[in-house]
This record gives C-alpha cells, structure tokens and sequence, in this order.
C-alpha cells in the first residue's frame, strides 16, 4: 500500500486541475511504499498535449538530481488522464514502468487518483493508496534545506495563529479558547521521584 500525505495529495490534485484540458504529471520519490517527494513536470508533448503527457532528457536529468539530492528512491511517474479513468492506457504500458500513478478526470470535480504495479509479463494490478495526514510532519523547502514552518501545521490552525499576530500587531489582546476544569483531584499529584 503507497501512502501520501495530504499536502503531496493536494500537489498532484491541484496540478492536475490547474492543466486541464491538458495531461501533466511529474516523478514520485520515495522509499519502499512511502512517497515522500514530488517533482511536478511541465508536459513536454505540446502538439499532442490534450492526448500525452511526454519528458524530456533534462527532465529525466533533474529527476535524477531530485531524488540523489534527497536520497530518495524512484518510484515512478505520475500523470493525469484528462477525459479517462485512472486505468494504464497501452501506451502508458509501453515504457515498461514497475508502477504508474494515474490521475483521472474524467469527472473533473471528482479527480481519481490511482496506482498501478506492472509485472514483467505486463500484468497489471491496483496498489492501495492510502493519504496521511500531515499533522505531525515537518515540511522542507528542498532549496533552502530548512523547515517551513506555515506548512507544518493545518490551515485552520495557521488561520487562527495569523489571527492572533494580527491582534497583536493591532495593539488588540489576542483571543485564546479557554477550557472548562477538569474534575483533577490535586491531592494525588506528587512532585516526589
């Protein structure tokens, strides 16, 4: 079973959505079953974009560079299948790739996102993929090789923290939930080792 983490989900999601009509995908590195690095890549067919999703050697070049600099693992391409189901077209079986990762549009508003394993034979069979959260997770920018810290936590944890800087800024008293007591009997709290 692969696993992703919300925020590579929403990555791929998003290029996908944002190059419709046109395919688009790019290189998943990992270890074992675990993705973790993404590297978008623009579509190189462009006379046959709305149809193929192609690479070029520089491309394959800084793939390469991507996943050594990260030490990552090759785990495969992804890429979008505009107006299809999320299945390996016979092309897509032609390049002879141990996994596939395919994005289906054919509902646009309810993109798919599937993984493939290929035998050596060309038998293929669904891998499972399974999102994780990102709570927990530290986020790297791969150019500066330091955390970001807006992208280590949720949204709605970033939006209320924004808020409180803001009243700050403001000269306001930031706002803080304030919990109800717990029913804690102190008498059996002991500072004693």
């Amino acid at each position: 079973m692969f696993k992703i983490t919300e925020r590579q989900y929403g990555i791929i999601i998003q290029q996908a959505m944002a190059a419709f009509p046109q395919e688009t995908g790019g290189i998943l590195g990992g270890h074992g079953e675990t993705i973790l690095g993404i590297l978008p890549i623009a579509n190189k067919a462009i006379d046959k974009a709305n149809e193929t999703f192609g690479i070029s050697a520089d491309d394959v070049e800084r793939a390469y560079h991507f996943l050594v600099k990260h030490q990552l693992e090759y785990l495969g391409i992804y890429h979008t299948h505009p107006r299809g189901a999320p299945y390996p077209s016979t092309k897509d079986l032609s390049y002879k790739q141990k996994h596939l990762f395919i994005i289906g549009l054919k509902e646009k508003n309810n993109p798919e996102l599937y993984a493939w394993k290929v035998d050596d034979f060309g038998q293929v069979r669904g891998e499972d993929i399974k999102i994780i959260s990102d709570v927990g997770a530290t986020v790297v920018d791969i150019m500066t090789g330091k955390p970001r810290l807006s992208e280590n936590i949720g949204g709605q944890e970033l939006d209320q923290l924004t808020q409180r800087v803001n009243a700050f800024i403001q000269g306001r008293k930031p706002e803080y939930h304030r919990y109800n007591p717990t029913n804690w009997d102190a008498s059996t709290f002991s500072t004693f080792a």
